[in-house]
């Protein structure tokens, strides 16, 4: 599987008005292939909406992206999206080996954490492996939504993306509190990290991902 990472920076106040365009074209799009997650950002980076999709790989990802802009209804992509966008960005992204594929809606929480790091090159089979060792640990205490590695040629994206689900913002706090505590999380040092970000994302009411 290859999943599609769409980031969209919205103009001001403008994520109410695009997650309804989105809701009201969502039937055609997923025709064609189903949605994986839909969020906007709470934290981090503001006016964002953050959309996921699965295909089975690129040419499958072409294939349906080609076929669902070409539906007669003219209802994708939605209708008046273009006034309200300043930035999109794509990111291809493919499992990590401890990751179950998304096979269909999952209830696993009202908040989301999306982490983004840039490891070391070279580094990505010791992080892969660090966090095979410790990874069902982690999940004893929430569950880890998804997690992927860039997607390069041989192996070669040195970006690791997870995502984690929670009730609520206190229930974030206590969960990173209770796993550094239990010295289960996190999996590593962090020396094979160059940079990390994140960002608290709510999933909008259509998202299968919730």
């Amino acid at each position: 599987m290859i999943y599609d990472l769409r980031t969209y920076t919205l103009k001001p106040r403008s994520v109410p008005t695009v997650e309804k365009m989105f809701a009201e074209a969502m039937p055609t799009r997923e025709k064609y292939s189903p949605l994986g997650a839909f969020f906007h950002t709470e934290v981090g980076p503001l006016n964002q909406i953050v959309h996921i999709w699965a295909y089975e790989n690129v040419e499958h990802m072409a294939s349906v992206r080609a076929e669902a802009a070409a539906d007669t209804s003219g209802m994708w992509p939605p209708k008046g999206l273009a006034a309200h966008m300043a930035i999109q960005a794509s990111e291809l992204i493919v499992p990590a080996p401890f990751m179950e594929d998304w096979t269909g809606p999952q209830k696993l929480g009202e908040l989301y954490e999306l982490r983004v790091y840039d490891m070391v090159p070279g580094t990505r089979p010791d992080v892969i492996k660090a966090w095979s060792s410790k990874i069902d640990g982690r999940r004893a205490y929430s569950p880890m939504a998804g997690c992927w590695v860039s997607a390069g040629f041989g192996g070669l994206g040195n970006k690791l993306y997870h995502l984690w689900a929670y009730d609520s913002f206190e229930h974030r706090a206590e969960i990173r509190a209770q796993t550094s505590a239990a010295g289960v999380w996190p999996s590593d040092d962090g020396s094979n990290y160059l940079r990390q970000e994140n960002k608290l994302l709510v999933p909008a009411s259509f998202s299968p991902l919730h």
